[in-house]
């Protein structure tokens, strides 16, 4: 007996931990075994209610599953039979549209053919008329045309389609031959649409006010090119939009933009010397400070000459002149030795000479040096495209312009330097060189007399 009073609160604890992980319940201290029997006997009946409402829902569930798996087998017994039947039906149809289809092109027969021509010249006018410049004007036919060239072959043009197709490309080229003046929005260089008067010479240029303008087709739009061509022929331009007479001299690009493009791309003057570099400026300061120093010696040598003819032609000398100075010697000498008066008139000779010959051996030294310059210009230039060769390759001739251009510029600076250099100190000294002889002359001239007096 007290064996048993042992393992019963070993039983009752282990009841008790039971209880807990099931119906997470925390029983009673029971002190009695009367009160653990009826403890049991509850648990017993709660959890039996519980497995029945379970057991209960559990062959619900599984009789609407049964119920909801019976209806998708019919649903989808129905769906494969209407599969089989839209199947056939479908190869009927098929089979009956063919049959239509080779009925329809025995009937049309050259009329396939006709619309085939019709739509490629409609696509091939659409793109034509794009790039026009009377799209600026008929704006509407792009659609119409593009619709036309998208036609399915089942949908044949309608005689008033037909007409208009006709119409439009004889409307095209009757503008091409007509000079019209309109008004639009044009794109101006700051991106602001701005209204102006143009004037549209058949379909090779637009112009206002003198501007030549561009066709931007993607906005069917006209803008002012980034660059116009020369002032003579913006000038023409001008007069022509301004003109009331029938006919009047204009320049237009037969090519609808081509030449105009070349034209505008060409380099200007002052492009072309910019494109020599430091080498061609060097270049240009040269041939500047050159041309400077031969009007200064020509305009001294220019007033002595103008100086020397007067005193030679009134005969009366000036005492701050050459001749005047020579004149003075000869007449106050009084001696009875020529050469002392030769050595006296040399001394006078080789004082003027100098100022006669200043800067003529700069000139001369600077019309050398040009060239020389151009020749190191042309050797940077080259050095340059070889680099650009060397980085990128041969694929893009633009990558090597720059070492060219400077390669050929400063070559023809140098030579356009040297050329007028050349020339100007062959003119001042060819001067010099005549005043001299007129200062020598002069003197031989008074040596001569005195040995003869003597």
């Amino acid at each position: 007996m007290n064996k048993k009073l042992y393992l019963l609160p070993f039983l009752i604890f282990s009841l008790s931990a039971q209880d807990n992980a099931e119906q997470q319940l925390v029983a009673p201290v029971i002190t009695d075994l009367d009160l653990l029997v009826e403890s049991v006997k509850n648990t017993a009946s709660i959890r039996a209610k519980e497995d029945t409402t379970r057991l209960t829902k559990f062959l619900s569930d599984k009789n609407k599953q049964q119920s909801l798996l019976t209806k998708m087998r019919a649903n989808l017994k129905a769906q494969e039979a209407r599969s089989v039947r839209l199947t056939d039906q479908y190869e009927a149809n098929d089979a009956k549209l063919s049959e239509l289809e080779e009925q329809l092109t025995l009937k049309l027969g050259s009329f396939g053919e006709l619309f085939g021509i019709v739509r490629q010249t409609a696509g091939e006018s659409k793109g034509q008329f794009m790039l026009s410049l009377t799209n600026i004007e008929f704006p509407d036919r792009v659609e119409f045309l593009g619709d036309l060239a998208e036609r399915k072959s089942l949908d044949l043009p309608t005689t008033a389609e037909l007409e208009r197709l006709w119409y439009e490309i004889l409307n095209e080229l009757n503008q091409s031959g007509k000079i019209k003046s309109y008004n639009t929005d044009i794109l101006s260089k700051s991106g602001e649409l701005v209204n102006r008067d143009v004037l549209r010479i058949g379909v090779f240029n637009t112009v206002s006010d003198g501007n030549y303008l561009n066709l931007v087709s993607e906005q069917n739009s006209l803008e002012y090119l980034a660059k116009q061509p020369d002032g003579s022929i913006r000038r023409a331009a001008k007069k022509l939009q301004n003109s009331k007479l029938d006919y009047r001299e204009v320049y237009i690009d037969p090519t609808r933009g081509s030449l105009l493009t070349m034209l505008i791309d060409r380099a200007g003057f002052f492009e072309r010397i910019n494109q020599g570099g430091f080498v061609g400026y060097v270049i240009l300061i040269i041939l500047t400070l050159g041309i400077a120093m031969g009007a200064i010696q020509f305009q001294f040598l220019y007033k002595e000459s103008k100086s020397i003819d007067g005193e030679l032609q009134s005969g009366k000398f000036s005492n701050e002149s050459i001749l005047g100075k020579l004149n003075n010697i000869y007449s106050s000498y009084k001696g009875d030795n020529p050469e002392e008066l030769e050595a006296q008139l040399e001394d006078v000779l080789a004082k003027a000479s100098p100022p006669l010959e200043k800067n003529l051996s700069i000139i001369k030294l600077l019309a050398a040096v040009a060239p020389l310059l151009g020749l190191l210009g042309t050797v940077i230039g080259m050095i340059e495209t070889f680099q650009a060769i060397t980085l990128f390759g041969t694929g893009d001739p633009k990558l090597m312009a720059g070492g060219i251009s400077q390669a050929l510029v400063t070559t023809m600076l140098g030579l356009i330097a040297a050329v007028p250099l050349l020339f100007i100190h062959n003119l001042l000294d060819s001067r010099s060189r005549a005043i001299s002889q007129i200062y020598e002359e002069q003197a031989i001239g008074f040596v001569a007399t005195s040995s003869i007096n003597k």
